[in-house]
C-alpha cells in the first residue's frame, strides 16, 4: 500500500471513525451492523471503553480480520457475531441493544428495517451519511412511521475530511413482529417504495 493510500485510510476511515465515535452518547449495548473491516465499530470501542459492542458482519473472513485487532488492540468489550442482519436480528439479540451504529451499509429506507429488530425500546439508530442524507430520509418517511421510529434529527460531524452526518432517530417500543422481513426484502422492497427490477 502507497503512502498516500494509508494517508487515505487514516483520514477517510479511522479519523472519520474517530469523529462519529466521538458525537455518539452510547452506554449499554451498541451494535456496528455491516462493520466489515471493524469500522466504525473498533474505533467506537476504544472511545467508549464502557460500552459492550458488538460488530456484525454477512462476510465470516472479514470478521476473523476483525478478530485480530480486537485482540492486538487488547478491547475486552467487543464481541464478533456472523450472520445477515435479516436472520440474527430473529435471534438472541433482538430488542437487546440500547444502540445500532451504522456506515455505509445501505440507504436509509433499508437500514431502518435491518436496524429495528435489534434495538430495545428507547434504543438508537445512528446511521453515518453523506450529502444525500436529506433525500434517503425523505424515502425512509413511511417507514420510520411503520416501524415505529421517533425523534428523528441529524447533525453535521466536525472534524472529517468529508461531508459527514450523523442522522439519529429512537425506537418507540419493542420491534414490531415480522421485521426485519426475509433476507433480501428491506433492500430489494424497502417500506414504502416499489420493488426494485
Amino acid at each position: 500500500m502507497a503512502a498516500g493510500d494509508h494517508d487515505a485510510l487514516y483520514d477517510r476511515h479511522i479519523l472519520e471513525s474517530w469523529a462519529v465515535a466521538d458525537a455518539l452518547s452510547c452506554t449499554g449495548r451498541w451494535l456496528d451492523l455491516g462493520t466489515g473491516g471493524g469500522l466504525p465499530g473498533l474505533v467506537a470501542a476504544v472511545r467508549h471503553r464502557d460500552v459492550e459492542w458488538v460488530l456484525v458482519d454477512a462476510t465470516r473472513k472479514k470478521l476473523v480480520a476483525v478478530d485480530s485487532f480486537v485482540a492486538e488492540l487488547g478491547l475486552d468489550n467487543v464481541r464478533t457475531v456472523h450472520g445477515r442482519a435479516e436472520e440474527l436480528a430473529h435471534g438472541p439479540l433482538r430488542g437487546a441493544c440500547s444502540g445500532v451504529l451504522a456506515r455505509a451499509v445501505a440507504p436509509l429506507s433499508t437500514l431502518i428495517e435491518l436496524a429495528r429488530g435489534f434495538l430495545a425500546p428507547a434504543g438508537w439508530l445512528a446511521a453515518v451519511k453523506g450529502p444525500a442524507w436529506r433525500t434517503e430520509l425523505s424515502e425512509a418517511t413511511q417507514g420510520l412511521r411503520q416501524l415505529g421510529y421517533q425523534s428523528v434529527s441529524t447533525a453535521a460531524v466536525p472534524d472529517t475530511v468529508r461531508p459527514t452526518w450523523l442522522v439519529t432517530m429512537r425506537a418507540v417500543g419493542f420491534p414490531p413482529a415480522g421485521y426485519p422481513r426475509r433476507t433480501g426484502l428491506p433492500r430489494g422492497a424497502p417500506l414504502g417504495r416499489p420493488p426494485l427490477l
